[in-house]
């Protein structure tokens, strides 16, 4: 069987965290060996999807190509860490589609438009609470209050928690980073097993008083949904819950460090956009996820023998849908190694493709439109202090440490 060999630098967390994303390796993969099998004692082996069009293709077969055996590739783990949760992210059809529903409604465009203003008060009185201070780390200052602010909002839940959510998400996404090991050592898949059962924990106390004391948000909906006339069973309920969590911060957080850290490298996109941000600022936003394709990849597995450019892949085997390679394919994007905000089409899979499209798309993109409209209009000045940290993971990247100075406009 033909099967070309993926470099272990494609997934390794190290090289993530010390080099940020491999695109050279993707664009390699890409021109030669689209469909490439990667295997190392510490991994799942795996087959590396690296063009657009396969990614497209594929992700448009959920009846064929399924979420559920395996999400992600994690080191050093016999076992995706998130395997233990039910989310829409390791649904398949019918299930999937049911439980997307409970909340698609929420989650369109025209509603979410109608609260945009709320989400431009907060981003501004978080650059208010800056006025003063002129150096700060950019992800705690800036990026994650934002949309820890929201989710909270949204699910009705105390804001007073909100550094509790951020350390959750940490733990999970980043159970590989020495930095959100524990004291008590607790770290890997043990660490986002033990994060997990917290966030079950607390959202169920949440649970039974919505059941009894129903209000306005998402944890009501949620808690007295019910299918075939009963409740959803506590697993998928409490998966849901700890997803608008989890999800519903790190994705807009990473992006926004990462548009932030993308102005900075190019100063003449952030003139530009400084001049006109209601010319710019939509498109920017667009570019800035394309940019920054928060979500490494995520895995599939097809329950038949497919064969995808020569390549024979049986039934249970995984591919890896790897998002920030098709984000720079070169026969969908001109240019794509080039940060244009004025990129226009600019048919991203940033917040991925199909029925597994991003629930939370329209409103990541319009907490980022809040966040960097607000920047654009008050920005007087910004600079890069010393080197970003970046998070050891190959499945979400992102800047966990950003340390800038920010002159901004009363």
């Amino acid at each position: 069987m033909n099967r070309p060999e993926a470099p272990i630098e494609i997934i390794d967390p190290d090289y993530y965290q010390q080099n940020g994303y491999p695109h050279s390796h993707w664009a390699e993969l890409r021109k030669n060996s689209p469909i490439a099998y990667c295997q190392h004692p510490k991994l799942v082996p795996f087959y590396a999807v690296t063009r657009y069009e396969d990614i497209v293709s594929i992700s448009k077969k959920p009846n064929v190509v399924l979420n559920a055996p395996l999400l992600s590739v994690q080191p050093d783990a016999d076992e995706d860490i998130l395997t233990r949760v039910r989310t829409l992210l390791n649904m398949d059809p019918p299930d999937h589609r049911t439980y997307r529903k409970l909340m698609s409604a929420y989650f369109t465009k025209r509603r979410l438009n109608e609260d945009q203003h709320r989400l431009d008060k907060v981003a501004d009185q978080i650059l208010n609470d800056l006025a003063d201070k002129k150096e700060m780390d950019f992800v705690t200052e800036v990026s994650a209050i934002l949309p820890l602010a929201v989710i909270a909002e949204l699910m009705g839940l105390p804001q007073e928690d909100r550094d509790q959510f951020f350390r959750w998400t940490n733990e999970i996404v980043g159970a590989n980073d020495p930095e959100f090991q524990r004291a008590d050592g607790l770290k890997g898949r043990e660490l986002a097993q033990q994060a997990i059962a917290e966030v079950f924990a607390y959202c169920t106390d949440f649970v039974e008083d919505r059941r009894k004391h129903p209000q306005d948000d998402l944890t009501t909906i949620l808690a007295t949904a019910k299918i075939d006339n009963e409740y959803l069973p506590p697993l998928e309920l409490l998966s849901y819950l700890f997803l608008l969590i989890a999800a519903g911060n790190e994705t807009t957080r990473n992006a926004t460090t990462g548009g932030m850290l993308a102005l900075i490298q190019h100063p003449d996109q952030l003139q530009m956009a400084r001049k006109n941000p209601d010319d710019f600022l939509y498109p920017m936003v667009e570019e800035i996820v394309r940019w920054t394709s928060p979500v490494i990849h995520f895995c599939r597995t097809p329950n038949t023998d497919v064969t995808l450019h020569g390549v024979d892949v049986k039934a249970g085997e995984h591919l890896t849908l790897f998002y920030p390679s098709a984000n720079r394919d070169t026969t969908v994007f001109n240019n794509p190694d080039v940060f244009d905000i004025t990129r226009d089409p600019n048919q991203h899979l940033g917040f991925g493709i199909g029925e597994h499209l991003c629930l939370g798309a329209h409103l990541a993109r319009n907490e980022l439109r809040a966040v960097f409209r607000s920047l654009l209009m008050r920005l007087k000045n910004v600079e890069l202090v010393g080197n970003e940290e970046r998070l050891r993971s190959g499945f979400i990247g992102g800047v966990k440490h950003m340390n800038v100075r920010l002159d901004i406009a009363a």
